[in-house]
Parts: structure tokens; sequence; C-alpha cells
């Protein structure tokens, strides 16, 4: 399922707000009121550069001068290699509570709302969205980022509903089983920027088939579903904070980022150029799916 729907009587299902899809979605709206997409401490979040590291590989993206690479979660795949135990790391690692975010629709609900930029008007009207809210600025850019054609190599989907999900794993990994990988700090309660301590060498996991699951803003669940032609290997980091607090990192690293903007964050922050490998940490709430019963090699 691609991210534009052919949506035969339109008109219709905009016209009619009592239908059983308005309930639905004023049902999901009123239980996770509290994580939506006006949420500020969310917005804040989404606005770091980590978080623009999600964004297509072929975007245009500016971050500040004077944050470092590893501040973000952001390395070459050198540096990810020379990883010892007792190294320092300094970087951010913000926390989205999945309690609070709405879950996937399903798809015949799903596929009966609009979900194309050519028709926001008609969107922003059913669910009576001002456009220049924050509410209305996030369904504008989640659509023109879903819209973006991908990058050389990569295949990529927005999916809207559970049924879209599970369709994209099995094209990507056919009759194989596949479980999902992630960043997990179970004892942090406030993101904040802190030195963590290296526990163990980064272990490289692998698969033949690594796809990358990204959430984005939306009036419900919409996931961004990837992954690439070229080689990407992954890694788990076990830290801790000075704090105390306990990080169990995933760090996504692309072999060949020669099809990505020159322009990208990641070369900016990095000194890079296209070509060059660019790594970084996975967000709670992305992840990566890969095959089943795959071993763990330890660098």
């Amino acid at each position: 399922m691609v991210s534009t729907f052919g949506i035969p009587n339109q008109g219709c299902l905009l016209a009619e707000k009592s239908s059983s899809l308005w309930s639905y979605i004023t049902d999901l709206e009123s239980k996770y009121k509290s994580g939506y997409i006006d949420d500020e401490a969310e917005e804040k979040s989404l606005s770091q550069p980590s978080s623009k590291m999600m964004e297509h590989h072929s975007m245009e993206n500016h971050g500040d001068d004077d944050i470092g690479s590893e501040d973000v979660g952001v390395f070459t795949v050198d540096d990810v290699r020379a990883f010892h135990v007792g190294r320092k790391l300094s970087t951010f690692f913000s926390i989205r509570n999945p309690s609070l975010y709405p879950g996937i629709l399903p798809g015949e609900i799903a596929d009966s709302i609009p979900f194309s930029s050519s028709e926001t008007s008609k969107i922003l009207q059913f669910f009576s969205v001002s456009p220049e809210s924050p509410k209305g600025k996030a369904i504008k850019d989640t659509l023109r980022k879903c819209e973006i054609e991908p990058a050389k190599g990569e295949t990529k989907i927005c999916a809207t509903s559970s049924e879209s999900m599970l369709e994209f794993l099995k094209n990507a990994f056919g009759e194989s089983d596949f479980k999902l990988i992630s960043t997990s700090h179970p004892t942090m309660t406030t993101p904040t920027l802190q030195s963590y301590t290296i526990l163990e060498p980064p272990r490289e996991i692998e698969s033949p088939k690594k796809v990358a699951c990204h959430p984005l803003q939306y009036l419900y669940a919409i996931y961004m579903w990837h992954y690439d032609a070229t080689e990407t290997k992954i890694f788990k980091v076990p830290l801790v904070g000075d704090k105390g607090e306990k990080v169990d990192a995933l760090i996504v690293c692309h072999m060949d980022t020669s099809a990505w903007s020159p322009k990208h964050t990641a070369f900016s922050l990095l000194g890079t150029k296209p070509g060059i490998p660019v790594c970084h940490a996975f967000s709670e709430g992305h992840g990566v799916w890969i095959k089943s019963s795959m071993p763990v090699a330890t660098i």
C-alpha cells in the first residue's frame, strides 16, 4: 500500500462527520489527546537535528553549526568500530511514551481516508484542523515527506494501517520470520544531553534485509518504512549515563551515501561528503525490522 489512495465518493465521506469513521477517529483523539502533534515537548524533540536524520536521504537539512555530531548521535563507521568499554559519549536520547500515541488504524478505515497533499484542504476540513495550527503544519509536513521520491536503490512507503505494514514486511522478507529491534532506555524519565559510558563493545546484528521504521506526526498513526538496496549495518551499544540511566542504543550505518544530497545535515556535522558511510543512533520509537534468529557479532 502506498502513500496515496484512489478513494471513490470522497465528497460524501468528507461531508458526513456523523459516520462511524468520524466516531472512531474522535475516540482515538480523546484517548490519546496528551500525546498528539500539538504537544510542545514532542515538537521540540522533533526539531532536534537527530530527528532530522530520520528524514529522506535526498532531503537538504541544516543543523545548528554549534552542535557536534556526537551530541545528536551521528558518527562515522570508523567512530563506531572504535567504540570501546569505558569510552565517554556526550549525546542526547529523546523519550517517546508509546502509551500516549494513537494506535494504527484498521485497513478498512485507513483506506477510506484521503492521504495525499493534493487533498490537504479536504483532510484539514474533515478533521476541523486549521492549516496554520501545529496539527495543520504537521499534517502538511508528513504528507510532503511521504510523497518524496525514494532515493536511488531505496524502497519505501508511508504505512497507514496494520495491513499495509505487514504487507510491506512480507514483501521485504518473503517467507522468513522477522522481528523488531530498537533503542531502549526503560529507566530514563527525562531526556537530557549527558555523558554516557560504553559498557560493552558494539554488537553488529546481521540480517540479509533491514527495514527501518519511523513514526511520523499525524492525526493517527503513520509510519515511514524503507530499506536500501545498498549495504546497511546495524549495531547495539549498551551505555550508562552519568545519572545511572542505562540505554541499549541502536545505531544504523548507511555504508553507501552516494545518492544522498550533498547538503544533508549528516555531512555538515561529520565534515564528510556523499559516498562516505554515515551512522546515526535511533531515537526511541524508531526501529529496524530484521530476519529472526540472526547472529550477533562483537566487533
